[in-house]
């Protein structure tokens, strides 16, 4: 699809000039982008503010609650990702975004009036568990076609570009989400904070609405086959097959600890309150946004190979370290790692994924990312019995050395990873 002309405000216009922003020519890809940028900003807001909310309503059970929460969005994440990669591949893409959404509405105003209200007593909280969980799968529905729809707004020469902005938008919601949700929760509580944060459906509808491209997979009808047929071609394909296994080990194995559990390290472990959450989120997010921006200039660095293997290697590093330390400063500097190393596996396995898969199985094979968060989230709940037993501390640091030697089991195991160059005629059949 051919860049539309432009008729932009003048800032729009200086930033085309920039090859970091060049994806910005298309307007599609501005308008679901901006769309992203605000899913993007309401989802780590409502993840955070529940974890606020058990912690003041259900005090003594508030790590294996969380547990539970996660364990919803988990299974969730699970069973709709790779149905929703189906849905990707044989409707239309925007109206996929647009009924996801809709949907994603409707339950969290009901989500909202749970926690304000608390119309069961304490049974209140597993009303909120099930709603958790069928917005989840929603959004787990909705992210293999959103993801899947950047090749039709951009075109393959932009799309390493696309990407990159992509995941710097996504990212840059973490550092600016999470203090802004420690600040306004202890001035207006978790449910109030909640039921705000739906305003921002009022531009996420509007901007999916607007969209005018066209973007169809080849699914059949039967969609546990189309499932089936997904899996079995990512597996045939030994680059696509390692891209994801790699980001399924840091997600699935290192994040419960690092990530889905921060707010109970900040406030448990180092005893640092809200706002040490808070600033050990802005490391992670500040370090996710200065990489994702790095790959938006540098595309080419992003489709290699060796950036997802040493990706993989830092985040296992900076897992452990972040275990092993006691201190919210050394603490917050790993999560500057973890944010860019997360963020360079993110971005490189997006792309190299992209460039590798057919058309007909996008959906599907994009499909598989959005599932590695649904195992970590999961796994957050039986950690999290762990934890509440062994203690945190010594949970989080197995998970690191963990997702180290299996990073490293990955990159032996499978050395075509390590060849894969931008544009490059690398063989993804099967080892």
């Amino acid at each position: 699809m051919p860049p539309l002309p432009l008729r932009s405000p003048r800032v729009l216009q200086s930033l085309l000039t920039l090859s970091a922003f060049r994806a910005f020519h298309h307007r599609n890809f501005r308008l679901l982008l901006a769309g992203t940028v605000l899913v993007g900003l309401v989802g780590p807001l409502h993840f955070v503010t529940q974890i606020f909310w058990v912690q003041d309503v259900y005090e003594d059970q508030q790590i294996i609650y969380t547990g539970v929460l996660m364990g919803a969005r988990g299974v969730a994440t699970l069973l709709f990702s790779l149905i929703g990669g189906a849905f990707a591949d044989r409707f239309e893409r925007r109206l996929v975004l647009l009924s996801c959404e809709s949907t994603t509405l409707v339950l969290n105003v009901f989500v909202a009036l749970f926690m304000l209200l608390m119309p069961f007593g304490d049974a209140t909280f597993f009303g909120v568990v099930a709603l958790t969980f069928l917005a989840s799968a929603t959004q787990a529905i909705d992210h293999p076609a959103r993801q899947a729809s950047i090749p039709a707004v951009v075109g393959m020469e932009d799309l390493g570009n696309a990407i990159s902005l992509n995941s710097a938008a996504q990212q840059l919601m973490i550092p600016i989400t999470i203090p802004v949700a420690a600040v306004l929760n202890s001035q207006f509580g978790p449910g109030a904070l909640y039921a705000g944060s739906l305003l921002v459906w009022l531009g996420i509808i509007p901007l999916i609405a607007m969209l005018d491209y066209e973007s169809r997979g080849g699914a059949g009808r039967q969609v546990l086959r189309a499932v089936s047929d997904g899996l079995r071609y990512t597996r045939r394909h030994v680059v696509i097959f390692a891209a994801v296994a790699l980001v399924f080990v840091m997600h699935g194995v290192g994040m419960p600890g690092v990530g889905n559990l921060g707010v109970i390290w900040a406030t448990e472990v180092l005893d640092a309150g809200e706002k040490g959450f808070a600033l050990m989120a802005l490391g992670w997010g500040g370090g996710a946004v200065v990489g994702s921006l790095y790959f938006a200039q540098r595309p080419d660095v992003a489709g290699r190979g060796w950036t997802l293997v040493l990706a993989a290697i830092c985040f296992a590093v900076s897992a452990i370290l972040f275990a092993y330390s006691r201190s919210l400063w050394f603490t917050a500097i790993t999560n500057v790692g973890l944010g860019v190393s997360l963020s360079a596996s993110t971005v490189s396995a997006s792309v190299i994924v992209q460039e590798k898969v057919v058309e007909g199985m996008r959906g599907r094979v994009m499909a598989l990312f959005p599932l590695t968060n649904g195992v970590a989230m999961l796994l957050t709940f039986p950690i999290s019995a762990f934890a509440q037993q062994l203690g945190l501390p010594i949970v989080v640091s197995a998970l690191g050395w963990t997702t180290l030697g299996l990073s490293a089991v990955i990159i032996l195991a499978l050395p075509q990873i390590r060849g894969v160059r931008p544009g490059s005629n690398n063989s993804t059949a099967p080892g």
